[in-house]
């Protein structure tokens, strides 16, 4: 008698427990999608910058949406020029931010180049093309004091 009640009080319980821990793996298995799409998108941004760096304008036109005024080789190979130009060869990536806001997913990547750095914001669309692009060189701490 006393086992069957101490059963009846704990089904709730266990029915509780097992929902907070199908909650935690459901969670997880979301985190561990996001941080992969996440890693994907990262290395994406990573290529397209050392395509435009290294003259490869029609692989980069390739990952921007039709949509884009940058689809034009043109606006691709003035872009990575220019930066070039005024900040020497590039070196790599030293950090990178990937959000999601309104239905895009921006990436902001810190390059390096040889005299310098620039922050690099690349927003992509739904379908993981990117649709816009922006730069601006990286001010040193010291030279702001």
């Amino acid at each position: 008698m006393r086992r069957y009640k101490i059963q009846t009080k704990l089904k709730p319980v266990m029915k509780l427990l097992r929902a907070t821990f199908s909650a935690f793996v459901l969670a997880l298995s979301f985190s561990a999608l996001a941080s992969a799409a996440s890693d994907e998108i990262e290395a994406r941004s990573q290529q397209f910058l050392a395509n435009v760096f290294s003259g490869k304008y029609e692989e980069a036109a390739a990952m921007i949406a039709n949509s884009s005024s940058l689809k034009a080789v043109d606006n691709l190979a003035d872009f990575g020029i220019g930066l070039r130009a005024a900040l020497g060869d590039y070196k790599g990536t030293s950090k990178v931010e990937v959000r999601e806001k309104r239905g895009s997913t921006i990436v902001v990547l810190i390059c390096d180049f040889e005299n310098g750095q620039s922050k690099v914001t690349l927003t992509y669309n739904e379908v993981g093309k990117i649709t816009a692009v922006s730069f601006k060189p990286v001010i040193p701490q010291a030279a702001n004091k």
